[in-house]
């Protein structure tokens, strides 16, 4: 009986160990996408351009209360979507030497294309 319960705690922390590895390396992909502080917010910084040339992530969570929808083809941004559901917060969005100022309404989304202009905004 003890080395069967020494075999099932050893399972155990195997799934968990693995489980750690899973949300460590998600979080990575994450910040190769967006890049975030409290007030800013950099879009596809590390982006692997040559092997992940089209694609799309929804509702990434960034610093300062913000989610974001990112879109990219051919290796450059093609829109990103930004909302807040609980506070109005100011960002500076990030891309390729671009910096805009964008100011986040609760309950509203905001549509950036690839220059960082708001496209379109709507209510969630």
């Amino acid at each position: 009986p003890s080395k069967l319960k020494a075999s099932l705690q050893v399972r155990i922390v195997f799934m968990i160990d693995n489980s750690v590895i899973l949300v460590l390396a998600f979080g990575a992909v994450a910040e190769m996408l967006v890049q975030s502080t409290i007030k800013d917010l950099y879009l596809l910084p590390a982006l692997p351009r040559d092997k992940w040339a089209n694609g799309c992530v929804k509702g990434l969570k960034a610093r300062g209360g913000v989610t974001v929808n990112i879109c990219w083809q051919e290796g450059d941004l093609h829109e990103v979507g930004l909302w807040s559901k609980d506070q109005n917060s100011l960002q500076r969005l990030h891309y390729r030497g671009t910096t805009i100022k964008a100011s986040i309404s609760s309950g509203r989304v905001y549509t950036f294309n690839r220059q960082l202009k708001c496209v379109k905004t709507y209510s969630l």
